[in-house]
């Protein structure tokens, strides 16, 4: 049976998100039912993924406030195990975007782990979202398997969805582009098969800069946390440096062992298009 997304209105389909949360995550972690549906009675905006009658996905949101601007915050997004690497996490946000326009929203935020690559990729790449705040243990310590033992540092996704490159990725996906000529300002080693930090430099001013991250971080995790901790601290000095430099993330490329984001320095007009 096909998969449906729609905006949740009743009462009945917020009740089930508190089940949802605990399949997907921690169940002692689970938001409960009693604010979820105050945010959805105050402005806040529930989707929901269902194979036939069954809710096997979820994406969440309530207005925010930053600095005397308003905008969508983005809070949790996931789907049951079975129903992932499908691609229906970019449906959800496409979904998002078009119901959010309608409130009259034009910005959407949520943050996420920038050594996590694969949503990375989603976010920068896919969906056109851009990057210029680094938030450093964002969450405090948490105790799950994916940040057990280290800062849960954060970026904070910029999604600007009446921009002309959220456009241009909505309707033509994402263009390809080269950097031949952007230096990387960390470099690494390979060490027992694992990409190692060995040096940075923020001394670097061009206008386009490339940021190696590990390509598969939980495995470096799992492998060495010393080396783990090595790519936070050294990363998270770059990323602070370099936004409050003027750089903006724009784009990411892969490799094997790492990808790369790239940082430009340019007016945020002139990368939103």
């Amino acid at each position: 049976m096909a998969i449906t997304l729609r905006k949740l209105t009743e009462a009945s389909e917020i009740e089930q998100l508190e089940a949802m949360e605990g399949k997907i995550w921690d169940p002692s972690s689970a938001i409960p039912y009693h604010m979820t549906l105050t945010m959805h009675k105050f402005g806040g905006l529930f989707l929901g993924a269902f194979d036939g009658d069954e809710m096997i996905g979820f994406l969440y949101s309530f207005p925010g406030y930053t600095n005397g601007e308003t905008h969508l915050c983005s809070h949790m997004l996931g789907f049951l195990p079975a129903y992932r690497k499908q691609g229906l996490g970019v449906k959800m946000k496409w979904l998002q975007k078009e119901e959010a326009k309608a409130l009259g929203h034009s910005k959407i935020t949520w943050t996420y782990d920038p050594l996590e690559t694969v949503n990375g990729v989603l976010n920068i790449v896919k969906l056109g979202g851009i990057v210029r705040t680094y938030l450093p243990n964002c969450y405090g310590d948490l105790d799950d398997d994916f940040n057990r033992g280290l800062p849960t540092d954060r970026f904070l996704v910029e999604w600007f969805i009446d921009s002309g490159r959220v456009e241009a990725r909505q309707a033509e996906g994402a263009p390809r582009r080269a950097y031949d000529a952007a230096p990387d300002i960390l470099r690494y080693e390979i060490v027992d098969g694992l990409p190692a930090p060995v040096a940075f430099d923020t001394a670097h001013e061009e206008p386009v800069l490339l940021l190696p991250v590990p390509a598969f971080f939980q495995q470096v995790k799992q492998a060495d946390m010393n080396i783990a901790s090595a790519w936070r601290e050294q990363t998270g000095e770059l990323f602070t440096s370099y936004f409050a430099k003027g750089y903006i993330v724009t784009d990411i490329v892969r490799d094997e062992a790492v990808v790369r984001y790239v940082l430009e320095k340019k007016p945020l007009s002139a990368v939103l298009g």
